[in-house]
């Protein structure tokens, strides 16, 4: 047990080997590192020294406890902690959690607090934390986090981006009963490589793909597109130009979009993915299925 002046939970580490870089995670209860250790099993390395953690983060007991308006973390109606970039550190307040991240994103010092034990296992804590972590992390390393259904078919990645409600979901229960695998129905990380970009298996699946067993698949994937996924009246697919992709995809952006002081740099890598990626405009209908839309993606391609 720690001391009265340690506030940590317990002595136990965790190293979570992501993609955008290795986690650290100290000050661990044993049932806390048990139960990371069995949720994200896939990311878990066997030898703790194995890899150099690029983020070192401090599991601590949040003593003074949550004292937020739950109001104030409400965006477009949906629970979004609230983000601000300090002098020192990325601040991050949740319900039932605060965190700091390390200002360059990339690396550095972070710690997550929570007022009860089992609070820092629950994927409205941890998953946030990730998903903030790897959206700065991302940008750093020329990427994006985008809020999308990440589909794999034959063997390549295609991201159904959109805002909440237009079917995502939806599209990512047809699809898993089709017989592709599913990245995540929430967000999808998607970094450069010298032929493209590849979309990663993450531990933020989204509320379906919790659902599912993700320890089977590639830990990555060739992109073959991204989709601005709508509803329509009519199954249609457009390319569009560089400049209606980079402005649809920016609302896109969780976490990062906020940030002034990220803004640039967002730009640049939205420009990218615009230009190395064809982005498709994708009018749906609920009764459309699977075989029909991938198609009709395919058909639109072919006409390069």
């Amino acid at each position: 047990m720690p001391s009265a002046r340690d506030c940590s939970w317990g002595s136990h580490a965790l190293l979570l080997a992501l993609p955008t870089g290795a986690i650290r995670f100290t000050g661990l209860s044993a049932p806390q590192a048990r139960s990371l250790g069995s949720t994200y099993a896939r990311f878990i390395t066997a030898d703790n020294t194995a890899a150099e953690a690029a983020v070192v983060c401090a599991a601590r007991r949040w003593t003074t406890g949550p004292a937020i308006d739950p109001e104030r973390l409400a965006v477009a109606g949906l629970y979004t902690p609230l983000k601000l970039r300090g002098e020192h550190a990325i601040e991050v307040t949740g319900v039932n959690f605060q965190a700091r991240l390390p200002l360059q994103g990339d690396s550095g010092q972070a710690s997550l607090d929570v007022a009860r034990e089992d609070d820092l296992v629950l994927a409205n804590v941890i998953e946030n934390f990730l998903r903030i972590l790897s959206a700065h992390q991302a940008l750093a390393q020329g990427g994006l986090v985008l809020h999308s259904a990440g589909l794999v078919f034959e063997g390549q990645a295609w991201i159904f981006a959109g805002r909440s409600g237009v079917g995502k979901t939806t599209l990512t229960r047809k699809a898993h009963s089709a017989g592709a695998v599913v990245l995540s129905d929430d967000v999808n990380l998607l970094l450069p490589v010298r032929d493209g970009y590849r979309a990663y298996a993450v531990p933020f699946t989204g509320e379906f793909g919790r659902s599912l067993d993700h320890t089977e698949g590639e830990d990555s994937y060739p992109v073959a597109g991204v989709v601005l996924l709508e509803q329509g009246e009519q199954l249609a697919a457009h390319r569009v130009t560089r400049a209606t992709a980079t402005a649809r995809l920016l609302v896109g952006c969780p976490f990062v979009n906020t940030d002034e002081a990220e803004t640039d740099r967002l730009l640049d890598n939205l420009e990218g993915l615009a230009t190395r990626l064809p982005v498709i405009r994708l009018q749906n209908r609920r009764e459309d299925t699977v075989e029909n839309i991938m198609k009709t993606l395919k058909r639109e391609l072919s006409h390069d």
